[in-house]
């Protein structure tokens, strides 16, 4: 899937941030879907006016496999454990992190189109992915959903906070309130240029809490890698109050 130029992706862009077609919205797709026919960004099959994945393509996507860590979601080689070696031998500041699949063909197509091709139609199905995907699991509930922040300068070099964008959406549909709770205080070298130990330390310090409060909180980002990010983010959150930290996450590096 590619997302520069005339792409699949570029016409749900369009159709999902032009206002003009709001009274189309509200009065019927039919004149829209004739004009912009909408495409499956796998495939090209066609699919409902609101979405960007058809259902075979949808079926397709990789999920995580099973065994997996009770903790954080890597995958095990046995059924015998719970715990896989990271999350065994540390303390985790998280008590669980879910994700949609692994960050493979599929996922890594649908984010890389969602954060460097700015597809926000595709980071909108995404978010009712991770809603689908916090409802199966049964977790708590949770008094609100809050983001993985960015830097101003970070921000402004993205263009717009993907993980912020899955959250307002995700927040919305799950009808909870959607707070920004942390704030990032200093610049970081991208954690996948990274070794692992590296990554560990670099985000340590790199947060602060903007919100105190009590209870649970769903913590979305966009990826999960060693679990660093998230176990900063989650003891900043504990730091300021809150007692329980659920990470949700499109995929799972």
């Amino acid at each position: 899937m590619t997302t520069s130029g005339a792409t699949r992706t570029s016409s749900f862009v369009w159709r999902g941030c032009c206002r003009a077609l709001a009274a189309i919205r509200q009065g019927g797709v039919g004149v829209a879907a004739l004009l912009y026919p909408a495409e499956c960004v796998h495939c090209g099959a066609p699919v409902a006016w609101d979405r960007v994945v058809c259902a075979p393509c949808a079926e397709r996507l990789p999920r995580v496999a099973s065994p997996a860590c009770v903790q954080c979601g890597e995958p095990l080689a046995s059924e015998s454990l719970d715990l896989c070696l990271r999350c065994g031998t540390r303390v985790r500041s998280f008590e669980r992190a879910l994700a949609l699949g692994p960050y493979e063909e599929g996922w890594r197509d649908l984010l890389h189109a969602f954060k460097f091709g700015r597809e926000k139609a595709v980071g909108r199905w995404l978010a009712r992915e991770l809603c689908a995907r916090f409802a199966a699991a049964g977790e708590d509930p949770v008094v609100c959903i809050t983001h993985v922040p960015m830097t101003r300068s970070e921000e402004r070099a993205r263009g717009f906070n993907p993980s912020r964008f899955l959250a307002r959406v995700a927040a919305r549909q799950l009808q909870l309130p959607e707070r920004r709770l942390l704030a990032k205080v200093r610049t970081t070298p991208p954690q996948r240029a990274l070794s692992a130990r590296e990554r560990e330390t670099n985000l340590s310090g790199a947060f602060r809490a903007i919100r105190s409060g009590k209870g649970a909180v769903l913590l979305v980002d966009d990826l999960l890698t060693t679990g660093a990010t998230a176990d900063e983010c989650a003891r900043t959150l504990k730091g300021a109050g809150f007692d329980r930290v659920t990470v949700l996450t499109v995929a799972r590096a």
